[in-house]
């Protein structure tokens, strides 16, 4: 009896390492899709200001209508290319705009209920070199720069980034 008893318990001993070694792993893949945002943009950014900065027209056709075009370019890395449209890791559409008469750019993403509250901090506090970061309706910008608390503050599992660029 003694016998099966401690089989059991090891049984389920062992059960409960695997559920939390699976739990660990979870947070640590929804922790690295808010690193995967930050290194994504950041190379979108590089890539968008050698092709359109100094061009006539700066960032004027730096849109969501161009984005098949921009693919031919290889603008975009490619875990964010699906066919001819972007998508974040959360798999909500990217879009593109210019602002300020084309001499910025605007990335949008995120909401869609699909991230966590924590990937959005995540993600926000992630972020740099930009002129202004709107997430949900609170707008950062190189003089107030996001926090823990203030990122906490502006996110949700819907909230949406908009990520304006020079």
């Amino acid at each position: 009896m003694d016998g099966i008893l401690g089989r059991i318990v090891a049984i389920v001993l062992g059960l409960l390492a695997l559920v939390g070694i699976a739990y660990a792993g979870y947070n640590g893949f929804q922790t690295h899709k808010a690193g995967v945002v930050a290194t994504n943009l950041t190379q979108l950014i590089t890539n968008a200001r050698a092709g359109f900065s100094q061009g006539n027209n700066g960032y004027t056709n730096f849109t969501t209508a161009n984005i098949a075009a921009m693919v031919t370019g290889g603008m975009f890395p490619t875990d964010m290319v699906r066919g001819t449209t972007l998508v974040d890791p959360w798999g909500n559409a990217v879009t593109l705009s210019s602002a300020n008469n084309g001499s910025q750019g605007v990335i949008t993403f995120g909401g869609g209920n699909a991230q966590t509250a924590k990937q959005c901090v995540s993600a926000a506090v992630g972020l740099k070199d930009y002129v202004t970061l709107t997430v949900g309706s609170t707008s950062f910008n190189q003089a107030n720069l996001p926090d823990q608390a203030t990122a906490g503050a502006a996110c949700s599992a819907t909230a949406t980034f908009a990520l304006t660029f020079q």
